[in-house]
């Protein structure tokens, strides 16, 4: 258990002699400022600011509306008709009903007693009001639950694009860190080599070494002299991908400081508990099944309207009049709400018969229905599985550090004796440059599962829905 310990603590060693005079720009800070600066981070919340106009739209459905008509006929100095309507129409919220407040004025030789109004014309307050078909819902009422409902399909499509972002931004990130990590150790090579070069060099020179020993220490430091110049320019490189995520407040692509070098491995060791954890809230807060959820609840409001719709359309309308001219030409003086005396009402019937349009529609909706809840299974499904696959990737990405660290220490047991066995005479420069050459590729691929597994942790993340560890 000691042995155990031990060799996770080495996994998860942090690296804080990289310079004193160097700049350790941290993942915590990276991840920040992308979230606060990247332009398609930015561009996310677009998606959002979209879905708020488009239930500003569906709410426009509900905006109270003036609307008037004017029409006059003349004709060789005779007036046939004179006539005007205007009104406010105010949309009610429940019952689907309009109410309606206007003034008409109807004058003029040729108009008929039922529409003449006289010239102080009539005012009037009237209201619509559906008892069949949009009596319980209509397509005003379904627009606006609808566009409500799109508010979190929009989060969700936000939420996954910023996902996406962090998930390569990540990747960048650490492949940044092997890269730096990658240079520092073939540096490293590069000035052993050399100064076992000039060491062998001088013996030979004092003649306590083979004139063969110093060919083969400058092929060794030649050979990682190339190591070196091919670990720069993919540390370049590295540089490059990585300040493509750095923008500024003023929205101004930023470089990365010369000077700046990554931090040691986070390390942070996953239990199998937190698999679980992970899969739960997959479950509650993924992009993609909170996209499903709201797109099932936009259905039910198809459906219910696609139910309305059987109904037969019965509108009735009434209104009260005032101000009006009776038959007799006498100014009427009845108020406002004396419905016995002053009032019209109508009725309004529409039935289709064999309702196949109406019946054609609910079941393509069903249909629809049955579509998204086959493919919600199946990408919780996925995802699920997804999830699990990471987790694994994950656990044995940890198991191979483990195992490396103790072959690395193993190797340096290794070199160490063919080096004793060198300065006594008992072995070759040839089999020390290969124990050490071993012993670099050991310390490489250290750092390489290292920056492996902090990119296993991000697709981790990302599987699950979530951007940052923060969430938990």
């Amino acid at each position: 258990m000691k042995t155990a310990s031990k060799f996770i603590l080495l996994f998860f060693w942090v690296h804080t002699a990289w310079g004193q005079d160097s700049l350790v720009f941290t993942y915590q800070t990276y991840y920040e400022q992308i979230v606060a600066h990247h332009p398609v981070i930015k561009l996310s919340g677009l998606i959002t600011e979209s879905a708020q106009r488009e239930l500003l739209i569906a709410r426009g459905g509900f905006d109270p509306k003036l609307e008037g008509s004017f029409d006059r006929k003349v004709y060789k100095a005779k007036e046939y008709f004179n006539r005007g309507d205007v009104f406010l129409k105010v949309p009610v919220w429940l019952g689907g009903a309009d109410l309606k407040l206007g003034y008409d004025r109807n004058v003029g030789e040729t108009l008929s007693d039922d529409i003449r109004t006289g010239p102080e014309g009539i005012s009037y307050i009237g209201l619509t009001v559906p008892i069949g078909q949009g009596l319980f819902i209509d397509n005003r009422r379904t627009t606006l639950r609808q566009a409500r409902l799109f508010q979190d399909v929009a989060d969700a499509e936000r939420v996954k694009m910023i996902n996406k972002i962090v998930l390569t931004a990540a990747k960048d990130y650490w492949n940044w860190y092997f890269s730096y990590r990658q240079y520092a150790l073939s540096a490293e090579f590069y000035k052993l080599a050399d100064t076992r070069y000039r060491a062998v060099r001088q013996r030979t020179q004092l003649g306590e070494a083979a004139a063969i020993d110093t060919v083969e220490a400058l092929v060794t430091l030649q050979d990682r002299q190339v190591m070196l110049q091919q670990s720069e320019l993919e540390l370049r490189n590295a540089r490059l991908l990585l300040s493509n995520h750095l923008w500024g407040q003023d929205q101004l692509p930023r470089e990365l400081p010369e000077a700046a070098i990554p931090q040691g491995t986070a390390g942070r060791i996953i239990s199998a508990g937190e698999l679980d954890t992970l899969l739960r809230m997959a479950r509650q807060r993924h992009p993609e099944l909170l996209k499903f959820e709201a797109k099932s609840q936009q259905l039910r409001l198809d459906e219910r309207l696609g139910r309305e719709m059987l109904k037969p359309t019965v509108n009735l309308q009434a209104a009260t009049l005032y101000k009006g001219l009776s038959l007799n030409g006498t100014e009427s003086n009845t108020g406002l709400f004396n419905l016995s005396n002053n009032y019209k009402f109508m009725v309004d019937l529409y039935f289709p018969i064999f309702l196949r349009k109406e019946r054609g529609k609910l079941q393509q909706i069903r249909i629809k229905q049955m579509q998204n809840e086959l493919e919600q299974k199946q990408v919780q499904r996925e995802i699920a599985n997804e999830i699990a696959a990471a987790f694994n990737d994950v656990k044995n990405l940890e198991a191979q550090i483990l195992t490396q660290t103790r072959s690395l220490q193993n190797q340096e047991i290794l070199l160490r004796l063919e080096l004793q066995k060198f300065e006594l005479g008992e072995s070759s420069l040839f089999l020390v440059n290969s124990r050490e050459s071993k012993l670099n590729e050991f310390k490489v691929k250290i750092e390489s599962l290292r920056a492996k597994y902090e990119k296993a942790l991000a697709v981790l993340l990302f599987a699950s829905g979530v951007s940052s560890w923060d969430t938990f």
